[in-house]
């Protein structure tokens, strides 16, 4: 059954303008009941048909459109706001402490990929408890503790805003004093009120990695960890 609504999930993110086709159709059998062209003196049935028809696909993609540009022109704005990563201190630890709710899945590319001994975080079947994650040869032990040491918090979440916007924000600070050592983001545009019309063509992504200033701005985003905490250890 998964496999089932992935399938049509992608089939829509596709072919979602096709949906367009049913509002059209609408709007032309509206148009035509009216007689909206033959009040205007034209009364040759293909000409009504034409006119009928083009003027119901120019207001129903007006209307698409005009539902998708204030929440295009809002992303942007935050792009050009968010995009590149603030650093303001580097420094080399083992560990920190992964405030994340996939710390137990997805934080393990920390000690998989980006070099850390251990990091902490909630125990997920003791949400007052934390465990420390840490890597033995291939494998990663799971301990108990009883409470944090790692001196460094990575804090990762992601806020909805208006207009189908969506802002992931990883931010990495000193646990006990608050201070903020580095942030980054990543925003997605849904394509607002109609984005299902729209598919993935009314969707945006920054940083984009298709593009090079992007790449750049999409590692230092996705590595902000290791370049801040591993004393930046990611090329510049």
């Amino acid at each position: 059954m998964g496999d089932y609504w992935f399938a049509a999930g992608l089939l829509l993110a596709i072919a979602g303008p096709l949906l367009l086709l049913a509002p059209v159709a609408v709007m032309y059998w509206l148009l035509h009941r009216m007689g909206f062209a033959q009040r205007f003196g034209i009364a040759a049935p293909g000409a009504v048909r034409a006119v009928h028809g083009l003027l119901a696909l120019v207001l129903v993609v007006a209307v698409a459109m005009t539902s998708w540009l204030p929440g295009r022109l809002e992303f942007a704005r935050l792009c050009d706001e968010l995009a590149a990563p603030r650093i303001n201190t580097r420094l080399k630890v083992e560990g920190f402490y992964l405030d994340d709710s996939t710390a137990n899945s997805f934080g393990m590319r920390y000690l998989h990929e980006e070099g850390f001994a251990w990091f902490e975080a909630r125990d997920i079947y003791k949400r007052e408890g934390y465990v420390r994650y840490r890597k033995n040869g291939s494998q990663i032990v799971t301990e108990p503790i009883p409470a944090l040491t790692a001196t460094h918090v990575v804090r990762s979440g992601v806020e909805v805003r208006t207009k189908g916007i969506r802002v992931a924000r990883t931010e990495i600070s000193e646990r006990i004093s608050g201070k903020i050592l580095a942030e980054a983001h990543s925003v997605i545009y849904q394509g607002g009120p109609l984005g299902l019309f729209f598919g993935v063509y009314g969707t945006s992504h920054c940083p984009d990695p298709a593009t090079v200033k992007g790449g750049r701005q999409f590692n230092g985003y996705y590595h902000l960890t290791r370049e801040v905490l591993g004393e930046g250890s990611v090329k510049r």
